[in-house]
């Protein structure tokens, strides 16, 4: 499986985009980079080869946990185990950071490298 790893500044500004996302009527230039971001995250999400509608619930799940620091044991059916969800929690944070440019090229390149 890949690594995706964030120092604590990168996580900490993943889920403050995450949580400013979920509000409504945010229009910074930050909360407009961040929602792009999230929504390329959540287009690129390899969850395996599963339903459509599944795969919407998956992340939903992922977004929701992060927006309101909720842990899988409140999530309700979330269709994957927990390692996994929390798997695919740190893929899609990594998938966030990436795309608001917090990743450097040397760690793109080593991407699942270790």
């Amino acid at each position: 499986m890949k690594r995706y790893f964030l120092d604590y500044n990168e996580r900490q500004i993943v889920h403050a985009a995450v949580r400013m996302d979920s509000r409504a009527g945010m229009t910074s230039p930050f909360s407009k980079r961040a929602a792009e971001a999230i929504r390329k995250a959540k287009d690129d999400m390899d969850v395996g080869d599963i339903d459509p509608g599944v795969r919407g619930v998956i992340i939903e799940k992922i977004y929701q946990s992060i927006a309101y620091s909720q842990p899988w044991e409140h999530m309700g059916e979330t269709y994957c185990y927990r390692g996994q969800f929390y798997q695919y929690r740190k893929q899609f944070c990594y998938l966030i950071a990436d795309y608001m440019g917090l990743i450097d090229v040397r760690r793109q390149q080593r991407k699942g490298g270790g």
